[in-house]
């Protein structure tokens, strides 16, 4: 299975079957609704039954509707974070918010609509895999010598500055660290073998979960 490729050709529908395997659900109809990009995002949510969203959600389609000039449309699990895209624009870039205070404004992600969802959809395969390492204070140089980085803009969720990073056989989400040097990652794939690999990491002191979790260690990881 190769993710980076679908990755870097921006291939929702190709990625999702690289990773997730063939839909459950293939004959589903889809859902017209507010733009293509969510018709599209929620057809293909729609064939896998297991679903592709872990960590966050995307609102109901039948919920959709316009805010304060934006139509928000995925949600962080505890509410802290909103997202949302201007309708009346015609590149459909996304934005962000904490809606705890309504004063708080929104701020451009820097992203349309399309890649926004294609970048959250690997966000979440990385927090829904069956196997995961996590660990910090990493040496950014041996981190980014071991897979490519997806050019998606940065992200301020989970962290400040979150990266995206892929090889053919597993995903990570990357952050700064302590120093300028390193950085705190959480390492991603379907298979444990296809984590093997990190045996040769030398001193870096890995955290393993395994679905279903508690695994090696009762930590969640710390972010």
């Amino acid at each position: 299975m190769n993710y980076l490729e679908p990755l870097i050709n921006k291939n929702l529908r190709s990625f999702v079957r690289a990773w997730y395997g063939p839909p459950t659900s293939p004959n589903v109809t889809p859902t017209p609704s507010l733009t293509p990009e969510l018709t599209e995002w929620h057809h293909i949510s729609s064939q896998w039954d297991g679903g592709i969203t872990t960590q966050n959600y995307a609102i109901p389609l039948c919920e959709l509707a316009a805010k304060e000039g934006k139509v928000p449309f995925w949600v962080e699990s505890q509410g802290s974070r909103l997202w949302a895209f201007d309708q009346t624009d015609k590149n459909r870039l996304v934005y962000e918010k904490d809606p705890s205070n309504r004063s708080n404004p929104w701020t451009s992600t820097r992203e349309s609509l399309s890649t926004f969802l294609l970048h959250a959809t690997v966000v979440e395969a990385i927090f829904g895999a069956p196997v995961m390492k996590v660990a910090q204070g990493v040496d950014v140089n041996w981190i980014s010598s071991q897979a490519h980085e997806i050019p998606f803009v940065a992200w301020n969720w989970p962290t400040r500055d979150s990266r995206i990073l892929a090889s053919e056989e597993w995903l990570a989400l990357v952050h700064p660290g302590d120093s300028k040097d390193e950085c705190d990652l959480m390492i991603a794939a379907t298979t444990p073998e296809h984590l093997e690999w990190v045996r040769g990491s030398g001193s870096v002191k890995w955290r393993t979960y395994v679905a279903p979790r508690p695994s090696t260690t009762s930590e969640d990881p710390p972010w």
